[in-house]
C-alpha cells in the first residue's frame, strides 16, 4: 500500500476507481470506513489488503451518518465520579467499536455496489475511448503489444492539452513505469528523459530499455513539441561506484566517466 500512501496524486482519487483499475479481478472487498475526519490526514483509500480482500477507507459508514442518540444517552457521562467515568468511557469504546462491526457487512455491500458501477462506467468509457482513438487518429489500441504504450495512449485524446507540458507528462511516465521520470532541456532542441530504475543487472537494463523504446517513440511521435529532439535514459544514481559480483557495474547505467 506504500504506492498509495506516497504517491499525491493516487491520494486524490477515489476507492472505487484506484481499486476497479488495479485490481479488477475481485469484485467483492469487506470495507472498514474511519470516518470522513481521517481525511484531513490520507487519502480516500487509507489500506489496502488484496490477499484477504479488506480495504480501509476515509470515509463516514452507516455509524458515522446516524445520530449519536441512537447507541448512547447523552446524559451517561454526566456527574460521575472519576474512576467510574473512566471505566464508562472505556465500555463506550468498546461498545463503538461492536457497533461498527454490527455494520460492517451494509458498509461493505454498499461499497461493493459504488465498485460495481465504478467498473461497469470504465468498461463503457474503455469501449468509447477505443472507438475514438481509431476515428480520430486511426490507432488501433486493440493490435498495441507494449503496456506502457497502452497505458499512455488513451490520453490522446487529450493531446492538445498535454503536448508541450513536460512536467505533466513526467509525472505521467512515472505512474505508467511505476519509477520515478525526470527530464532535461539539452541545447534547447532536445529533451531527454531519465527513468531510475535501481539494482538493474545488465541483462536486466538492455531489456528495460528494449521495453521503454516503444512507449519513447509514442511520446515523441504525440506528447513532444516538433522542435524538440526526444531520447530517453535508464539510469541508477544510487549505486556506489565499487567492484562486486552481486551488483555489478554497467557502463551508461551506474557507472558513468
Amino acid at each position: 500500500m506504500s504506492y498509495f500512501d506516497q504517491d499525491p496524486i493516487q491520494q486524490e482519487l477515489c476507492a472505487e476507481l484506484l481499486l476497479s483499475v488495479y485490481y479488477p479481478e475481485i469484485k467483492e472487498w469487506s470495507a472498514n470506513y474511519g470516518s470522513f475526519f481521517t481525511r484531513n490526514f490520507s487519502g480516500d483509500l487509507k489500506h489496502i489488503d488484496p490477499n484477504v480482500k479488506i480495504v480501509s477507507l476515509s470515509r463516514n459508514g452507516i455509524y458515522d451518518v446516524l445520530p449519536e442518540k441512537l447507541f448512547f444517552d447523552p446524559n451517561e457521562l454526566r456527574h460521575k465520579e472519576s474512576r467510574a467515568f473512566a471505566q464508562r468511557v472505556t465500555e463506550i469504546y468498546e461498545e463503538e467499536k461492536n457497533i461498527q462491526k454490527y455494520f460492517l457487512p451494509f458498509d461493505s455491500f454498499f461499497f461493493n455496489r459504488s465498485l460495481n458501477v465504478r467498473m461497469n462506467v470504465n468498461r463503457l468509457v474503455d469501449d468509447k475511448t477505443e472507438l475514438l482513438l481509431k476515428i480520430l487518429f486511426d490507432y488501433d489500441i486493440r493490435e498495441e503489444t507494449n503496456p506502457f504504450v497502452r497505458m499512455l495512449a488513451p490520453l490522446l485524446l487529450q493531446v492538445t492539452e498535454l503536448r508541450g507540458d513536460l512536467d505533466r507528462l513526467s509525472t505521467m511516465l512515472s505512474a505508467i513505469i511505476g519509477c520515478q521520470v525526470d527530464y532535461r532541456i539539452v541545447n534547447q532542441d532536445r529533451v531527454v528523459f531519465t527513468v531510475h530504475k535501481h539494482n538493474l543487472c545488465s541483462k536486466e537494463y538492455k531489456e528495460s530499455m528494449l521495453e521503454l523504446k516503444p512507449l519513447f517513440v509514442f511520446v515523441k511521435e504525440w506528447f513532444v513539441p516538433m522542435e524538440l529532439d526526444c531520447d530517453y535514459q535508464v539510469k541508477d544514481y544510487q549505486q556506489p561506484f565499487v567492484l562486486s559480483d552481486e551488483r555489478p557495474l554497467v557502463l551508461d547505467y551506474n557507472t558513468h566517466f
